[in-house]
């Protein structure tokens, strides 16, 4: 019986991992074939990155929702509807010209689909069927399927770019997730059978207690995430044209972005496996959340007071070994905190926040480069927040059983 269980739980972190990976092209795609699909909607840049913009709004939205979708009825249920958003977005990319069609598909359906196939309804996946030992290394097998997904992923949708056209791209990959839709409704149904859903079938849960959204140990949890979204928004937004100013754009900048970006994808790989065994032998996880943003900061602050290419090199494997460790503590506390009950939903609303702050990183970053000439003000801005969420991720350490009253 125990050897059964732990094959289904093997069976669900697989799962977890390939949907992770796959998730990786609703977002992937649009960031490559970004030029063409200024020519194909007959659009500009601004209205096209505004789309962008709106779209990591929704997706931190949506996180709150499939994570009550979650707890109410099962992550399982929620990845089913992820994957066939999916085939929706990109069948009306492949059929549409309209660029309100795309902004349609793009911000509603494409972010509810990534929401639905990544961090929130996953981790409750693993909580549900994975044993509390084992639920850390679980996260960080899973999580890595976003990296190796866009390690893996990314360079085939360049390769793809020029070759294959946009709505070709997208016909295939509406195809692709229509029978993963419906693979996954045939296995659900099978597995319902040997009631592996059985703790969401027609249960009330309880109430969320009065004023919820008041308790100390949410706003602490939003705080510490929100230096995660603003670090990542960095990474994402600011850090190739950070590295472009120190570099002079010479000739060898290319060779040391590139270099500094696959050490990151590796050191994130790497990384969230080992922070992924160190939680398991870890008896305080805000404070080791806390050292990962400390080690944020002064790797930041590093670039700072040393900007040369080989600082780079050195700043993006000390980032990527943190880089998913924080999404996983995080990730564990919730369930700590707040327990199965309410662990979907207030992740999710963790999420949104987290989403919202690595926006405003990234409007408050351009700003600052367009008044002041650089982009070395936005690490500053970067580590104060960082700074910020350590602070209040020392303050969660008093928390440390579950909780249901949220008291």
């Amino acid at each position: 019986m125990q050897s059964k269980r732990s094959y289904k739980a093997e069976l669900v972190v697989l799962f977890g991992f390939f949907i992770m990976f796959i998730s990786t092209s609703l977002k992937g795609v649009y960031q490559v074939y970004f030029s063409e699909l200024i020519v194909h909607y007959h659009t500009n840049v601004t209205n096209l990155a505004i789309v962008g913009g709106l779209f990591g709004l929704a997706q931190g939205l949506f996180s709150a929702v499939v994570g009550k979708i979650s707890d109410r009825y099962g992550a399982p249920y929620v990845l089913i509807s992820g994957t066939f958003m999916a085939f929706v977005a990109f069948a009306i990319f492949a059929f549409s010209d309209n660029f309100i069609s795309f902004i349609i598909g793009f911000v509603l359906f494409s972010a509810y689909s990534i929401s639905a196939l990544t961090f929130v309804p996953v981790s409750v996946l693993i909580d549900n069927f994975v044993t509390s030992s084992k639920r850390s290394i679980a996260y960080a097998i899973t999580t890595n399927g976003i990296a190796i997904g866009f390690v893996i992923l990314s360079p085939l949708w360049v390769y793809l770019n020029g070759m294959v056209k946009w709505r070709a791209i997208c016909t295939t990959l509406s195809c692709i997730f229509l029978v993963l839709s419906i693979i996954m409704v045939f296995y659900i149904h099978l597995t319902s059978r040997d009631n592996l859903n059985q703790q969401h079938k027609k249960t009330k849960l309880p109430s969320l207690p009065k004023n919820w959204y008041f308790n100390r140990k949410l706003i602490l949890l939003i705080l510490a995430f929100s230096g995660c979204g603003s670090s990542m928004s960095f990474i994402d937004i600011h850090f190739v044209p950070t590295m472009q100013e120190i570099l002079n754009y010479t000739q060898s900048a290319k060779f040391f972005m590139g270099t500094s970006l696959s050490l990151l994808g590796i050191s994130e790989f790497v990384g969230s496996v080992l922070i992924g065994l160190l939680i398991t032998r870890n008896k305080s996880l805000p404070l080791l959340l806390a050292l990962l943003f400390f080690v944020r900061c002064f790797a930041l602050f590093f670039v700072l007071l040393y900007p040369y290419p080989v600082v780079l090199l050195l700043f993006s494997m000390v980032f990527g070994i943190t880089y998913m460790g924080t999404v996983i503590i995080i990730s564990r506390i919730s369930g700590d905190i707040f327990g199965q009950d309410f662990k979907g939903y207030m992740f999710g609303i963790i999420f949104l926040f987290h989403q919202i702050s690595g926006l405003l990183t990234a409007w408050i970053g351009g700003l600052l480069r367009t008044y002041l000439g650089s982009y070395l003000p936005v690490l500053y801005l970067v580590i104060l927040w960082l700074l910020l969420s350590a602070v209040a991720s020392l303050m969660l350490i008093p928390f440390k059983r579950i909780n249901l009253k949220f008291e």
